[in-house]
């Protein structure tokens, strides 16, 4: 492998990353507003009841999103339904937990619900919620869907504009076991990154195709995903429950403190599961 393809490609932020650093970024902001709520708490208090908020509403919208992914029904709809369905589910299994925080940190009495009956309060409280909630849930995954996808960088140049995809969806053959020769997740990828598939890796209800000229975050199950590329025969490996390997992008395996890991010709490293290792190594060798 020579040096200019060895170049390090730009970073990315993988999905639960992106979306703990929007959290902490969600949390911090709420923080230093102090929106009426969380007015009359000082600030350590503040920020503790901000980061159960923020991240208890996140992870279930997270929660539900990945639940729906794994569901061949939900998986028939649009990309935008299965979001704002997430959305508004997390909110709802929220509100309770939303409640129980106002309780917890005294803030009844500001609320003005001491008066009211739980059932109405929890009402009350996913009313208030859903709107924003929902709106940032919305936002968080359109910034990733509908950003460019990364190019990689190759003998030194600089990686040219790829355009997003037009359709987040998922068509709904995706479903359906793949025939010999059918690989249906590229219909939601872009054009522009070609078709030698160095690696794909599982971010939750994200898939990132990786290609030798870059990679996209599609909305599409990785386990189908695997299935296709195994139905059609490509010289490739599942390596990690999470990660999958063409064998003409690996460089060589290195074993590290017990670990296996698997070094691709674009500089990646990606792991090897221990349940996986002894078949990986018989195929692929280990240095």
């Amino acid at each position: 492998m020579t040096p200019e393809a060895s170049q390090a490609r730009p970073v990315t932020l993988s999905w639960p990353v992106f979306l703990m650093v929007a959290g902490l970024g969600l949390v911090i902001l709420f923080t230093l507003l102090e929106p009426e709520p969380s007015r009359p708490l000082e600030l350590p208090a503040r920020l503790a009841f901000w980061c159960l908020q923020v991240g208890g509403l996140l992870g279930l919208m997270q929660l539900v999103q990945y639940g729906l992914s794994r569901i061949v029904a939900t998986r028939r709809l649009p990309f935008w339904t299965q979001i704002l369905i997430a959305g508004l589910a997390g909110t709802a299994l929220f509100a309770p937990l939303g409640v129980f925080l106002d309780d917890l940190f005294g803030l009844e009495a500001v609320l003005d619900e001491g008066d009211l009956s739980l059932p109405h309060r929890i009402f009350g409280d996913f009313v208030n919620i859903a709107p924003p909630a929902v709106f940032a849930w919305l936002g968080l995954n359109a910034a990733r869907n509908l950003s460019v996808p990364v190019s990689g960088v190759r003998g030194g140049s600089a990686p040219g504009p790829v355009p997003a995809v037009a359709d987040p969806t998922p068509p709904s053959s995706s479903v359906r076991p793949p025939e010999a020769g059918e690989v249906l997740f590229w219909s939601r990828t872009p054009p522009t990154l070609g078709r030698d598939l160095v690696a794909l890796t599982a971010e939750l209800h994200y898939l990132r195709v990786e290609t030798s000229a870059g990679n996209a975050l599609i909305l599409y199950p990785f386990g189908q995903a695997v299935a296709e590329l195994t139905a059609c025969g490509w010289e490739g490996s599942q390596i990690h429950r999470s990660h999958w390997v063409a064998h003409a992008h690996v460089s060589e395996l290195r074993r590290r403190d017990g670990q296996v890991f698997c070094i691709l010709d674009t500089g990646a490293r990606l792991p090897v599961g221990r349940r996986r290792q002894a078949e990986v190594i018989a195929r692929l060798g280990v240095d």
